[in-house]
């Protein structure tokens, strides 16, 4: 067995003899199945009005199992929607997040010299600049949409995936597979891209894990101030919103979409710290 296969097989075998990783990891697979399959868990529709005033602000019951909204709309349903919108969002600015940040990081880590501190600087300039309002400021400057707070939330977030992956292309670019490369006639770009970044993959794939619940956040966040994915269309952040006023009455209103969230960053801060765990390259010297 190469030592490549070596590692990743034995960093498998630690991660499922961890339970609380393979907690995070059951509920992360089983958010994204009830995502998948929510028209076929309710029969309601997430959008469309109920027969007002009487359904509006319905406790949990049989027919309605979290209760419904100020518009009558059934609370599960929205939320089973609305996970398709939160988890979708955060998938896709983590994407975004990694890709850049691990490109970012690889350059200046590789390059190193001038180049290498003027991307640092940059980094260190835009981690400065509060994330909140870099959105906000963005989002006045365009017109909402899902695919703007997407590309936002990832565009903002890569910095410290930057850091990360730098420091690891650090360590990686003085070993002898670089060297024997170099010596071949390989390019910058292909040494990059062939050689360091997949070297590095276990920094990405933890700083990936550890960055959705934050992604997460950020998108329930947006959604708390009403500058998130646009109404009607359902998301976690925006559900917590739309019940702050009737907390009170109808405390199911933002109180099962809060739950939602909080087992969702959970569960991905336990799969990345189990991630973490299993592939830290110390535990096989």
């Amino acid at each position: 067995m190469s030592g490549g296969s070596f590692f990743w097989s034995a960093g498998w075998a630690r991660f499922r003899k961890n339970p609380r990783a393979m907690a995070g990891a059951a509920t992360i697979l089983a958010l994204y199945l009830v995502a998948i399959l929510a028209p076929v868990l309710t029969p309601y529709d997430p959008v469309s009005h109920g027969d007002l005033p009487e359904m509006r602000h319905q406790p949990p019951s049989r027919e309605h199992l979290l209760g419904t909204d100020k518009f009558g709309r059934d609370v599960m349903t929205r939320m089973l929607y609305g996970s398709r919108i939160s988890l979708t969002v955060s998938f896709l600015a983590v994407t975004i997040s990694v890709v850049l940040g691990s490109i970012v990081g690889a350059v200046a880590g590789y390059t190193g010299g001038i180049v290498d501190a003027v991307m640092m600087r940059m980094v260190d300039a835009l981690m400065s600049i509060p994330r909140l309002f870099l959105l906000l400021t963005c989002i006045a400057l365009f017109s909402r949409s899902l695919l703007l707070v997407t590309i936002l939330l990832g565009a903002t977030g890569w910095m410290g995936t930057a850091r990360l992956v730098r420091g690891q292309i650090l360590s990686l670019k003085s070993r002898e597979f670089v060297s024997a490369a170099e010596a071949l006639g390989a390019g910058s770009g292909r040494i990059v891209l062939r050689h360091l970044i997949p070297n590095a993959l276990t920094v990405i794939i933890v700083s990936a894990t550890l960055r959705i619940g934050l992604i997460i956040l950020g998108e329930a966040a947006l959604s708390f101030l009403g500058l998130g994915v646009p109404p009607p269309t359902p998301s976690w952040g925006q559900m917590v919103y739309e019940g702050r006023e009737v907390l009170l009455d109808a405390w199911w209103v933002s109180t099962f979409p809060g739950l939602a969230i909080v087992v969702t960053v959970v569960a991905y801060n336990l799969l990345g710290d189990g991630l973490r765990d299993s592939f830290d390259p110390v535990q096989f010297t």
